[in-house]
């Protein structure tokens, strides 16, 4: 049995729970979305859409455009949105569980007080990003871009960063010894043991 495929099609009504659906470059208006999962989206538009109180799982959203959309108490889990971005779109009360959202531009959000924990977030943008006292738990940012990015009160044990790293705001962070020579070699110092 083969997966039901849309392409280039524009869908302005309401959609109940959906699976194993996959959508290419097709435009979602003012949609409100219930529970998704094991579906594809590529190159996708979401305009006013609303995913409030949606579980999302095991579904590839990639480079999709979110514009003005609601995403209220909305729970992501083990999806990948590589390439994605969310533009005049407030994602600060989503929960993301595992996953890979590398490569997604995550700028201007508010995730201060939030958790992550096994989530790929390599070469994702970052810029004027509140992570404040946020948990990131074995998360990868290799690539990623931080610009005035605030980790003040955040844990960030046992994530993995590269040269990056100086370029947000610690205050009172929680690090751990390979990020703590990490920042102190960007910086000129040299570990000796």
């Amino acid at each position: 049995m083969g997966v039901d495929q849309y392409m280039y099609e524009t869908f302005y009504d309401d959609f109940e729970d959906i699976e194993g659906i996959e959508y290419i470059e097709c435009v979602f208006d003012a949609i409100e979305f219930e529970d998704i999962s094991n579906c594809r989206f590529e190159k996708c538009q979401f305009r006013g859409c609303k995913f409030n109180g949606s579980t999302i799982k095991t579904s590839a959203l990639l480079n999709c455009s979110f514009r003005f959309s609601d995403f209220f108490s909305t729970i992501f889990t083990d999806c990948k949105l590589t390439g994605s971005s969310f533009v005049d779109t407030n994602i600060s009360l989503v929960d993301i569980h595992g996953g890979d959202w590398s490569y997604t531009d995550l700028s201007q959000q508010d995730f201060s007080k939030k958790k992550f924990s096994g989530t790929d977030f390599s070469g994702s943008d970052f810029g004027f990003t509140n992570m404040t006292q946020t948990s990131v738990e074995e998360c990868l940012f290799v690539g990623a871009r931080f610009v005035e990015t605030l980790f003040v009160k955040a844990d960030i044990r046992g994530s993995k960063f590269d040269g990056n790293i100086v370029h947000t705001k610690m205050k009172d962070t929680k690090i751990d010894l390979e990020q703590a020579i990490l920042i102190a070699s960007t910086r000129g110092a040299k570990f000796t043991p």
